[in-house]
């Protein structure tokens, strides 16, 4: 009832502007970041003015100060990454508006983990490799380049090609992921993603608006990447529903691109190093990063690209890993993160 009693005697805070007194102003113009344990401060710009209550105006929320001379706001209550905090300051009757960009890196720092416990398979130099999954005893493997693109059956067992569907020419082939017994694959920048049968055998084709890169599924939803750091979660008719933006103790993570979710945490490989991030799907923090680096000679095999391709074998919790042009499939066992010094 006082908001709405505030509200009928609002006016233009002439005079009495808000200014954010911390975090200060950094090197970036465009947010001033804030650490997950830090606290925000606003105080009113004319000297003795009290704070009479804050409206977020992102949810409505009204908060009454206990100290009328300044406004905490706690940075565990955002998000990691780029908010948009706007609130309106009441003081006297009168009201000013507040919009600040406050940028928050996680409060997590990754576990640091090196692959060395694995064995490989054999895996076709020419695959540019885009997607990979594990599905009714068999890998599917997407792959990639103009006038290349292909899908895959691959043995899990000595990594033999047992079927492989060249897909049309004019097409850029991404990652892809299974969902309701049905192959969903996307497209660079052709604006489509297709639909396939365990056979290989196409379905469908809709359209899709964002620029393909990996894709997974989550809870029956599909989880795509665009190269950024933020993740897209998908309607049934490949429409954004919601989204999430992934970041470390250090910032954002960019060039995320193929995607796998293993028990309740998506792995991703980033486009330019060969290490793994293990992302907490339902806030976006980087929890582990795995370094797969020593996993390719890259002096023995100067044309492999990078690593690209997660799949998982929940049954036998096996981990199959490879990369663009590598001449081989990496397979080890599910590891267990020690995270205590987090």
């Amino acid at each position: 009832m006082k908001y709405f009693l505030l509200c009928m005697f609002v006016f233009t805070l002439y005079g009495c502007g808000v200014y954010l007194e911390y975090p200060p102003i950094g090197n970036n113009m465009q947010w001033k970041l804030i650490q997950y344990n830090d606290t925000a401060v606003y105080r009113l710009a004319k000297k003795g003015a009290l704070i009479d209550s804050v409206v977020d105006m992102t949810n409505q929320d009204v908060y009454y100060p206990d100290d009328q001379q300044s406004f905490m706001l706690l940075a565990s209550k955002l998000e990691p990454g780029i908010n948009e905090v706007s609130l309106d300051f009441y003081s006297e009757g009168k009201r000013k508006r507040s919009n600040e960009r406050l940028y928050m890196v996680s409060d997590v720092e990754p576990l640091q983990v090196e692959l060395d416990d694995y064995y490989i398979l054999k895996h076709d130099e020419e695959a540019f490799t885009q997607g990979l999954l594990y599905w009714n005893d068999y890998l599917y493997e997407s792959t990639g380049l103009v006038g290349k693109s292909s899908l895959r059956i691959i043995n899990p067992e000595n990594g033999d090609v047992i079927q492989k569907l060249q897909l049309d020419s004019a097409i850029f082939a991404e990652g892809m992921a299974l969902d309701d017994n049905i192959l969903h694959v996307l497209t660079w920048k052709d604006g489509l993603v297709y639909q396939f049968n365990h056979n290989l055998e196409q379905l469908s084709v809709h359209s899709y608006r964002q620029e393909g890169w990996g894709l997974t599924s989550v809870h029956d939803q599909l989880v795509a990447s665009d190269g950024s750091n933020v993740l897209y979660f998908l309607s049934n008719s490949y429409k954004v529903a919601s989204t999430i933006q992934v970041f470390n103790h250090r910032g954002p993570v960019h060039y995320i691109n193929e995607l796998e979710y293993i028990n309740g945490m998506l792995w991703a490989n980033v486009l330019g190093n060969d290490k793994i991030i293990v992302i907490n799907p339902s806030n976006g923090k980087v929890e582990v990063e795995i370094d797969a680096s020593n996993c390719i000679n890259r002096h023995r095999y100067p044309d492999a690209g990078v690593l690209n391709g997660i799949a998982f074998d929940a049954d036998k919790e096996l981990v199959y890993l490879t990369g663009k042009n590598w001449p081989h499939l990496i397979v080890c066992r599910l590891m267990s993160f020690d995270k205590s010094n987090n």
